[in-house]
């Protein structure tokens, strides 16, 4: 370990600065910490796949106890690239072994649970120590960083599982329409009754979602936790100010093997005064150095205030006492911050009807949209008799024109006649929930009939044959402006 190599700033920092330095060690190296994670995973997660595939559940498992395996590969890699080595991929396989075997019995049953392992991690895999030497110097790194450790600790796993899920979602948006059959299947066979006897492919799909964000959560959690050890160690050891002196130390060379030379050539008679004024010119250049800058902290005590009036005591979210208490603090703040969102959410849903109020109680008219999905639907560009030319385009071949002239009447005239509010940026899914939501009054049914028709031929390309058309055309609901 040669510090003077070392390709980050070290200098002593505060606990959750340390840990944003894990931080941007892993993004800095995202793709082969990630990548060194699934290698020393991938083996053990397909074969109990293999073995466990109708008990994903035990195989989420038991993935979730062998992480330990990549997260000492992912330290494996920050540790080589701060100090300036990048190691080829054959050390990196070389080490999956070491990474399985070493301590198998401390890492996976005694120091499995400790929410300090992201620190000691670094003690035990790039110190080498066991024993009492390895617990005397746990005992020393984790002096500071209580509280971001805490923190990654217990937020760590409900992440990963929101993650999951919003993973789960995403891949449900991109899954053609039609294509989702399995799927579909599997949740209406879910039975409301028994919520615990959940369909084997939700279970296996969900899994294989959450297992790709426990390895992302993983691998950003040991990033801060070597952080954390980092500014330990720093702090501990002054790595800091040893740094420092280096670079004094080469940027004096010169000076030093300038001045020896001068005493070699100049004469004994040289005045003593001069020479004690250029040392002391030199001791002055050392101590301006930003170097010697001394660091303080400062921490700011409450009194105990003295009125005896109203005032608000904060005293019990000071995080203290037992872990109990520390836990049914972290609950009262969840709640509270829930609770908190869930009003910031209904106010949110509910702002056209807060600010759409003018002095009279009356509701704020809003511009109708003239263009929806690239299409033109102000009144003034449809004819008055809509359905008949439309129909007449029909018969003429031009069957796009037809098509999509019969859906731009209806937007507009649901727009026109029932005042639905269909904004330029809503699709066709969003304005049919609008037509549904606006009532009977504008013929919800002849809308979404109209849109299926539009949404398989502008997007699937299946043109409806001449019976649907003469259909649409003839059942057309709304009425016509006449005298335009």
């Amino acid at each position: 370990m040669r510090l003077e190599d070392v390709t980050a700033e070290i200098r002593p920092r505060s606990d959750w600065e340390a840990a944003d330095l894990g931080l941007v060690l892993v993004r800095r190296d995202f793709w082969r910490c990630f990548a060194v994670w699934w290698l020393a995973l991938s083996l053990p997660t397909i074969v109990t796949g293999w073995v466990l595939w109708d008990s994903p559940i035990l195989w989420l498992l038991l993935f979730w106890w062998w992480k330990p395996m990549g997260s000492r590969m992912v330290l494996f890699e920050l540790s080589r690239r701060l100090f300036g080595e990048y190691p080829a991929w054959r050390s990196s396989l070389r080490e999956i072994p070491r990474a399985w075997t070493r301590r198998f019995f401390h890492r996976f049953v005694v120091n499995r649970l400790s929410p300090w392992s992201p620190v000691t991690m670094a003690v035990e895999n790039l110190e080498g120590l066991r024993g009492i030497p390895y617990r005397q110097r746990c005992v020393q790194v984790t002096r500071r960083g209580a509280g971001p450790v805490m923190w990654l600790f217990f937020t760590s796993i409900p992440a990963a599982c929101w993650f999951g899920i919003a993973i789960l979602g995403l891949l449900l948006i991109f899954v053609p329409e039609g294509q989702n059959s399995a799927w579909r299947t599997a949740c209406e066979s879910w039975d409301p009754t028994q919520p615990f006897e959940v369909p084997l492919l939700i279970l296996r799909t969900t899994g294989c979602c959450v297992m790709l964000a426990m390895s992302l959560a993983d691998t950003f959690v040991t990033g801060a936790g070597f952080g954390i050890y980092l500014n330990n160690r720093t702090w501990i050891e002054g790595w800091d100010v040893e740094l420092s002196f280096r670079r004094l130390a080469s940027r004096l060379t010169k000076a030093t093997l300038v001045m020896l030379l001068s005493l070699t050539i100049f004469t004994p008679v040289t005045a003593s005064a001069e020479g004690e004024s250029k040392a002391a010119q030199v001791i002055r250049q050392v101590k301006a150095a930003p170097e010697f800058k001394v660091h303080t902290i400062k921490e700011k005590v409450s009194k105990p205030s003295e009125n005896r009036g109203f005032s608000l005591n904060l005293d019990w979210l000071r995080f203290g006492g037992t872990f109990l208490d520390f836990l049914g603090r972290v609950m009262v703040i969840l709640a509270f911050a829930t609770l908190i969102g869930l009003i910031s959410w209904l106010l949110w849903a509910n702002r056209h009807v807060l600010f759409g109020m003018r002095g009279g109680g009356q509701l704020t008219s809003q511009p109708k949209a003239k263009v929806v999905m690239g299409m033109e639907v102000s009144p003034e560009t449809l004819p008055s008799d809509l359905p008949i030319v439309a129909m007449e385009l029909w018969r003429q071949g031009k069957h796009q024109e037809a098509l999509g002239l019969l859906y731009r009447g209806a937007i507009s005239r649901v727009m026109d006649v029932g005042r639905v509010d269909i904004q330029e940026c809503d699709t066709e899914g969003d304005c049919v929930r609008r037509v549904n939501c606006a009532g009977a009054g504008v013929h919800p049914e002849y809308f979404r009939g109209i849109t299926n028709v539009w949404v398989r031929t502008a997007y699937a390309g299946c043109r409806p044959d001449d019976n649907e058309i003469e259909s649409l055309c003839r059942q057309w609901p709304y009425p016509e402006r006449r005298g335009q």
